[in-house]
């Protein structure tokens, strides 16, 4: 017995020696929150490439939304020293520690990016990228289990980046387009059908508009700013890519953010900031696109009601009025970032 107590009583301190000489994580500066996610995210909006420092090693690049990804990810948020943060960076870094939250994790490529072209451009190894379409297929697999499941027009995006070129060189590619093209889609578009959707997508409102208003409160809002405006449909010219919210901020100086869905730019810091003022037509496009993102991803609008409601406030024909709900489906509530200038305009 003493002997054994004697063990334990060396083993607990040497744990307490280790411990005590374990040195705490450094807390990391704007800067270098900002240089670290944009190597863990070498993969997002090219956008961000006029700001993103060259990578350190190509031979390290994790694809989103791996388990190892998620960790670096994670860990990163956590050691930011927020008390050192100006206002909005701090908002911004806690945005994203909060996204983690919700089911993101389950849907592991990002539809708004063609990963394979990517990866391609990057010289990431092929094995690599198999491991990947395999983790892609389980984790979807897995998610079918809690109910988290792709619309159709992700699952559509999905498959039209799994080209032949891609199938027939890589098996797993294969694998995963002959799962996609027999996978049950969710009957819905919106967000608020996924588990906890519709506080996942209040937490996008809250953080676009730099408010916290409910989606009834501003879909009114916008239907008086709508009554208010002119007779006929708003005409804006746009392109299939950037995002439409860069496209209507593309005059504006860029606030460098943290966020790689949004190219590393706040959205909502450079709109506010922007001397440019949004034309009547630009005006009336956003209004546009923030009542059709509501109706969908909160009020369970069909694609149907989206594209006809898209259609008769905007001059689009059916291919332009798809091409604009899939940036709102791509890129839920970021149209947001500009309900400050079209409210105080």
């Amino acid at each position: 017995m003493k002997t054994s107590l004697r063990y334990v009583s060396s083993a607990l301190l040497l744990l307490t020696m280790i411990s005590g000489c374990t040195e705490p994580q450094v807390k990391l500066s704007h800067t270098d929150l900002s240089e670290q996610l944009n190597q863990l995210n070498w993969f997002s909006y090219p956008a961000a490439s006029q700001t993103r420092k060259p990578l350190q090693s190509e031979g390290s690049l994790e694809l989103p939304f791996t388990e190892t990804y998620l960790k670096k990810r994670h860990d990163l948020l956590l050691r930011a020293d927020l008390d050192n943060f100006a206002e909005t960076a701090a908002q911004e870094a806690q945005y994203l520690s909060i996204q983690q939250r919700y089911p993101e994790r389950f849907l592991p490529w990002p539809v708004h990016l063609n990963l394979p072209v990517i990866a391609q451009a990057h010289q990431v190894a092929s094995s690599q990228m198999d491991a990947w379409y395999g983790y892609v297929e389980a984790r979807l697999n897995e998610a079918r289990e809690s109910k988290i499941l792709l619309n159709r027009v992700e699952r559509q995006q999905l498959l039209d980046y799994l080209t032949s070129d891609i199938t027939t060189q890589s098996k797993a590619a294969q694998s995963l387009a002959g799962y996609l093209a027999s996978y049950r889609v969710r009957s819905s578009l919106g967000m608020y059908q996924l588990p906890n959707g519709k506080e996942w997508y209040q937490s996008k409102l809250n953080f676009y508009s730099g408010t916290v208003n409910s989606p009834e409160a501003l879909l009114g809002k916008l239907q008086n700013l709508e009554s208010e405006a002119p007779e006929g449909a708003a005409r804006v010219n746009f392109s299939l890519t950037p995002p439409l919210v860069h496209q209507l901020l593309a005059a504006c100086d860029k606030r460098a953010g943290l966020n790689w869905r949004d190219g590393f730019v706040s959205l909502q810091q450079t709109a506010n900031q922007c001397e440019q003022i949004l034309t009547n037509g630009e005006r009336l496009f956003a209004v546009a696109m923030m009542e059709v993102d509501l109706g969908v991803h909160y009020f369970a609008w069909s694609q149907k009601q989206a594209l006809l409601a898209l259609q008769s406030r905007l001059a689009l024909n059916e291919d332009q009025a798809f091409v604009v709900l899939k940036d709102i489906l791509f890129f839920p509530a970021t149209s947001f970032a500009l309900l400050r200038q079209i409210t105080s305009s």
